[in-house]
């Protein structure tokens, strides 16, 4: 157990993966919002994105679900040290209608798999904690299943697959409201996408500007020093 930050949260790290650089930005994206009451997390890992939100948001309820007993251990440990209230439950999330509560979560994140349709890891743990196939359509369905009206969808994946992504959302009465690429550097092609729907909300997207990641110097961004809590440079 270690405290991610000075004064901040502590956290045990899942056993098959450690913090990660696209769940950081995931919680940081969807934590722009002035309140929140009930979040549910879609294949939570050890927990880290309601960690991160909970540390923003201490009066919520978060509940989570991912495929693995050993992660969702993990998350519950987690949970016990940061005093959350939620439950953490083991279960596939191809089988969203078993989950949570239907229509009352004012927020859903997701960190899925990249990868789909046959394409998975060669490591069994690996491949197990990405959801061994789960395709925008089955986490856009899980979503758009648990959120209330009005609700936000939030995820991070690869820009390659938006177009999928786009439409699982408006299938499942998702509408993408909010998008930002991230590159490692200005001159990058992006590498990442955080993504922002609203469940029953009306067209319009808007796209902010791209998430730079590292300065030219090769040292984090005054940005990326901000999201993880470093000291920034004057």
């Amino acid at each position: 157990m270690k405290q991610l930050w000075p004064q901040g949260p502590v956290y045990a790290d899942d056993p098959v993966f450690k913090i990660t650089t696209d769940s950081v930005l995931l919680a940081h994206f969807a934590a722009r919002r002035t309140a929140l009451e009930a979040c549910m997390d879609i294949g939570c890992g050890g927990g880290l994105l309601s960690v991160l939100l909970h540390d923003r948001f201490p009066g919520g309820i978060y509940d989570s679900v991912d495929i693995r007993p050993e992660a969702v251990e993990a998350c519950r440990r987690n949970y016990r040290a940061n005093a959350i209230q939620g439950e953490a439950v083991c279960l596939d999330a191809r089988q969203y209608r078993t989950m949570g509560r239907p229509g009352e979560y004012d927020l859903v994140v997701c960190n899925p798999p990249y990868y789909y349709a046959g394409r998975t890891s060669p490591d069994p743990d690996r491949a197990a904690a990405r959801g061994d196939g789960l395709s925008p359509a089955q986490f856009c369905g899980a979503a758009g299943y648990l959120l209330r009206r009005g609700g936000s969808f939030c995820l991070v994946h690869k820009p390659e697959f938006l177009a999928d992504i786009f439409a699982a959302m408006r299938l499942a009465d998702i509408e993408p409201k909010r998008l930002r690429l991230v590159c490692h550097q200005a001159d990058s092609a992006p590498s990442l996408v955080l993504l922002e729907g609203r469940r029953g909300g009306r067209p319009g997207l808007e796209a902010a500007a791209n998430l730079i990641l590292v300065s030219p110097d090769g040292s984090p961004t005054q940005e990326v020093r901000q999201i993880y809590h470093m000291r920034v440079k004057a």
